[in-house]
């Protein structure tokens, strides 16, 4: 594994079961966290194909694909996955659009060794190639490894959601 080459590419048809996968396990680490707010769909997993076969070849949508093979061998494995799209703002702030990062997700075995950073900072570029003044993700607060992840590369927290139950 040491010798494994980590490649960034955009995501085709062919990826897409491998990306659901890597999705769904944060979606089910959501839940985990609290289901009132992360409850998850029983159809979720058809509703995360149909997402991202729609958003594939879409001109504001970033569908990126860490994917690693050894170094004498032509087979690429999807290893980390990074879903960003640009947004619309409203129209209080002085500027119209955002990028926004909806998904990542890196498999267990490839963690600490610099996949993650890798996707932000593709997907920072692709942002600043589109003209937007900022990139934005949401972290769980009881995501902490997120939230180092994020903070070390330069993301800053603006505000935390509050949610109450309505029992």
């Amino acid at each position: 594994m040491m010798n494994d080459l980590i490649t960034l590419v955009p995501a085709g048809p062919e990826d897409v079961p491998g990306i659901v996968e890597l999705c769904l396990s944060v979606e089910r680490q959501h839940e985990a966290y609290w289901p009132l707010r992360w409850q998850l769909r029983d159809d979720l997993r058809q509703r995360y194909h149909r997402w991202l076969e729609s958003n594939l070849t879409a001109a504001r949508w970033l569908i990126l694909c860490a994917k690693v093979g050894a170094a004498a061998g032509p087979m690429l494995s999807l290893v980390g996955v990074l879903v960003a799209a640009i947004q619309e703002e409203i129209p209080i702030y002085a500027y119209h659009e955002y990028a926004f990062i909806h998904d990542m997700a890196v498999i267990a075995e490839y963690r600490r060794r610099g996949v993650a950073n890798k996707l932000l900072q593709e997907a920072r570029r692709w942002a600043g190639r589109r003209g937007v003044n900022q990139i934005r993700a949401m972290v769980a607060v009881e995501n902490q490894p997120a939230t180092e992840l994020f903070s070390q590369a330069g993301y800053r927290a603006t505000y935390r959601e509050m949610v109450q139950a309505m029992e």
